[in-house]
């Protein structure tokens, strides 16, 4: 099969779908084409220079095709309409490729309205995503402005009604993002299909038993002994995804004399990185490829979110560490026999569960439960097979 996928923004450095389901579905012999902007992610972000820069370098890079993982990435200009991203080119590259599957990764993208438009004169099969958690979307908040309860409906009923009439199926990622996808961005209900996102489960592996000694000194490496109980947390370290009640919680903890600490890998606003660098047991480390990055849960005891839902998350239980996260998330299927749910914003129930953890006994028996879930469930090279079988169906029909 050939196939497109269209996504706003890439960058090769991140972990996010867009890096590992091209791949996934290349790797089993099909012709793959992920078709993006010149843009990085969060390009035009505010605090883009200060917290993503030094990582992922310029918001904007070059424009151009090349092979990567046995997919070929396009990068077309890219362009803003009232702050939302336009991928220039588009549809000229849509009928250069002529691809029988076209797979966007936001079904409230403009690339993928304008993939709609060349569905009648390609006819290709479309799919398409959603990523949208209640956690963050705008009508599922405490407050909702009298602008969001008008246009949502209208959305829904009309623009929404028409792409979900065009869409073969559109994959919910969880439970809730199936919610909003049919509640407010008009998709059908037969036509929601709740799938996870995946683990590359070949990148993300449990620390094999001779690997002490490089555990020991990639810890060293950090100035963190070997016997203290470490605490990851991944992404971007900012007050809505809450690492800072993590600090607060390590710092209770050693307070009380247990010997844990807490390793932030990430960047965010500099005040805010400042009041979890002034908490004690905390070690901070920018971002780093996500190449690089299964070293650091490896290293770790326990993956700690504290608000919002993560794809780091299944990274980390990928490499058997048990989970504590927030208990207003919706996919607790992530925590259930592998980890715990904590009181969010509560630093003093966050540290109770820790406590819970520190038996080494009980993490290897829910860090285990955890690797096995996501090889049995999660891995996308599991899921790309999925998804093929869902385009193979839609073509013969």
């Amino acid at each position: 099969m050939k196939i497109a996928l269209l996504v706003d923004w890439h960058s090769e450095q991140m972990g996010y779908s867009d890096n590992f389901l091209p791949k996934a579905l290349a790797a089993l012999g099909h012709e793959v084409h992920l078709i993006t902007s010149n843009a990085q992610v969060y390009f035009n972000y505010s605090g883009y220079k200060d917290i993503f820069e030094k990582f992922l370098g310029p918001g904007l890079v070059e424009c151009g095709t090349h092979e990567v993982d046995g997919y070929t990435l396009h990068r077309l200009p890219v362009s803003l309409l009232r702050n939302r991203v336009r991928i220039t080119g588009l549809r000229s590259k849509l009928n250069q490729i002529r691809p029988e599957i076209v797979q966007v990764g936001d079904i409230y993208s403009l690339c993928g309205y304008e993939a709609l438009l060349r569905k009648p004169v390609l006819g290709f099969k479309f799919f398409s995503e959603c990523h949208v958690h209640a956690s963050v979307f705008s009508m599922t908040q405490e407050k909702v402005s009298m602008r969001n309860r008008i246009y949502w409906p209208i959305y829904a009923r009309t623009l929404g009604a028409l792409v979900s009439a065009m869409t073969e199926k559109c994959y919910a990622i969880s439970t809730d993002a199936g919610e909003i996808a049919e509640r407010y961005f008009g998709i059908a209900a037969r036509k929601v299909v709740v799938r996870s996102l995946g683990v590359d489960t070949e990148l993300f592996i449990p620390l094999r038993k001779d690997q002490a000694d490089w555990r020991r000194s990639a810890r060293a490496e950090l100035g963190i002994p070997e016997d203290d109980v470490l605490c990851v947390y991944s992404g971007r370290i900012a007050p809505e995804k809450g690492p800072l009640t993590l600090a607060k919680a390590v710092g209770k903890l050693r307070q009380q004399g247990h010997k844990v600490q807490g390793l932030f890998v990430g960047d965010g606003p500099q005040p805010y990185l400042a009041e979890i660098a002034a908490c004690p047991g905390v070690t901070l480390k920018g971002f780093v490829p996500v190449q690089s990055l299964s070293k650091y849960y490896q290293i770790s005891d326990i993956g700690v979110w504290p608000k919002q839902e993560s794809t780091s998350q299944l990274d980390a239980l990928s490499c058997g560490l048990p989970l504590i996260l927030s208990n207003r998330i919706q996919v607790i299927e992530r925590v259930d026999g592998c980890g715990l749910l904590y009181e969010e914003d509560s630093s003093d129930d966050l540290a109770a569960k820790i406590e819970l953890l520190l038996d080494p006994v009980k993490r290897r028996q829910l860090g285990s439960a955890g690797a096995k879930k996501i090889n049995e469930n999660y891995s996308w090279s599991g899921l790309a097979k999925e998804y093929e079988q869902d385009y193979q169906r839609a073509l013969a029909q």
